[in-house]
């Protein structure tokens, strides 16, 4: 059976574009894909993303040495290896989050922590770190009140030059989205290479075509999950 994992890193409002255009996805992917096993990731639950904090990292050293754990930092360490099995079985993913500061929620980047685990999903070779998670795909949903993505390459050129001439400017470049660079690279780096994104953009910017740009964000994840 094929799995989606789907982490979701959102607070929980009514308003999101970012979990709507997820959920229409969601919605959309099950339709196409009856068959297959679909598990959401909810980042801020109640317990929140297991935490790399004094705790576990007392409760790693007691276990390389093999010394008695208090009950605390044995189901630390379980949550920690529950979540970490549950990311590496998974056949396909969708990381859905909105755009803070130009990069992603800090329990995104915590899950991305918690998963970056040598010799689980990167082994360290003699030609650098290899990444074991290869012949997956992933999926990154990201709304921003900006617009970072749009007109592509020569946007970026544009924006570049600018900077370079010292040019006063409005516009952003998608080398100002951090999060989803960071994302990617850390995917690429976990072995997985098909990567596709589906970005919600400049709904605060324009606030008069924010119906529209949720409108077409949920044309194209339904269109996405056909053959994702």
């Amino acid at each position: 059976m094929t799995t989606l994992l789907v982490i979701q890193a959102h607070p929980h409002t009514s308003n999101s574009l970012s979990l709507t255009v997820g959920q229409e996805f969601i919605k959309a992917y099950q339709m196409a894909h009856p068959n297959d096993q679909v598990i959401i990731r909810d980042l801020y639950d109640k317990d929140g993303v297991p935490p790399l904090n004094d705790v576990t990292m007392e409760a790693w050293r007691k276990q390389k040495f093999e010394e008695p754990m208090t009950t605390e930092e044995q189901d630390l360490l379980k949550r920690h290896a529950e979540w970490l099995e549950e990311f590496i079985t998974a056949d396909k993913y969708v990381f859905i989050n909105p755009m803070y500061n130009h990069f992603l929620p800090a329990e995104m980047k915590q899950y991305l922590d918690l998963t970056a685990v040598a010799h689980k999903t990167f082994k360290y070779t003699s030609d650098g770190p290899v990444g074991l998670l290869t012949g997956k795909k992933s999926l990154h949903i990201q709304a921003s009140g900006s617009e970072y993505h749009k007109g592509g390459k020569w946007s970026t050129i544009s924006f570049l030059i600018k900077k370079a001439l010292g040019i006063k400017s409005k516009q952003s470049s998608a080398l100002m989205d951090l999060g989803d660079t960071y994302l990617t690279s850390m995917l690429k780096f976990y072995g997985v290479t098909d990567i596709e994104k589906l970005f919600i953009e400049g709904a605060d910017a324009h606030r008069d075509q924010r119906q529209n740009i949720l409108n077409q964000a949920l044309v194209q994840a339904r269109s996405m999950a056909q053959s994702f």
